[in-house]
């Protein structure tokens, strides 16, 4: 998909396309913004087991990630302990609830 430019864009320099770029990126992050809240709300709507689901693997994620990171633990358990990190992933895939 090309964007389309007026003749007047096409004359500009750099630094002005790139200036005229960056002040409309809070309009296009918005736009994407709302999009992503319309699906999800889709989603919650449809079936609502995945958005509590999706929340669940997330907090796990977060937890795990950051025993990962405490040095005593990482001594402990060394690079095996990425393995729980991978374990929470496939354990709570949403196909096997």
């Amino acid at each position: 998909m090309e964007a389309v430019t007026s003749p007047q864009q096409e004359s500009s320099g750099p630094i002005t396309r790139g200036s005229q770029w960056l002040k409309s990126l809070p309009n296009k992050v918005c736009v994407k913004t709302m999009e992503i809240a319309r699906k999800t709300k889709k989603l919650g709507q449809d079936d609502p087991r995945r958005i509590v689901h999706s929340l669940k693997v997330g907090l796990a994620l977060t937890l795990v990630s950051l025993f990962y990171y405490f040095k005593p633990l990482y001594d402990g358990f060394g690079d095996s302990a990425m393995w729980a990190v991978l374990t929470v992933v496939v354990v709570l895939e949403f196909s096997v609830l």
